[in-house]
């Protein structure tokens, strides 16, 4: 069963229409990631502005947590 437009007796569709969809396409494609990088980058630098990582607690509680690894290593190696 072949549907309307199928087949050897339907009109041909020009190339230069086909090209010319393409190309907008691709275009709306860009531009779509685009702006979905450019938000990406605006929510990550929100991020960075956000976090306080040189902050004390924030530190101490880094540095304990690399201790602690540390030690499940040493503890592992014997």
């Amino acid at each position: 069963m072949s549907k309307a437009g199928d087949g050897p007796c339907s009109a041909p569709v020009p190339t230069a229409t086909v090209a010319a969809a393409a190309v907008q396409k691709q275009k709306s494609l860009l531009q779509k990631a685009d702006a979905d990088v450019s938000s990406l980058v605006d929510n990550f630098s929100s991020l960075i502005n956000i976090a306080r990582v040189n902050d004390p607690p924030v530190c101490n509680s880094q540095e304990a947590f690399q201790m602690e690894m540390r030690a499940t290593r040493m503890g592992m190696r014997i």
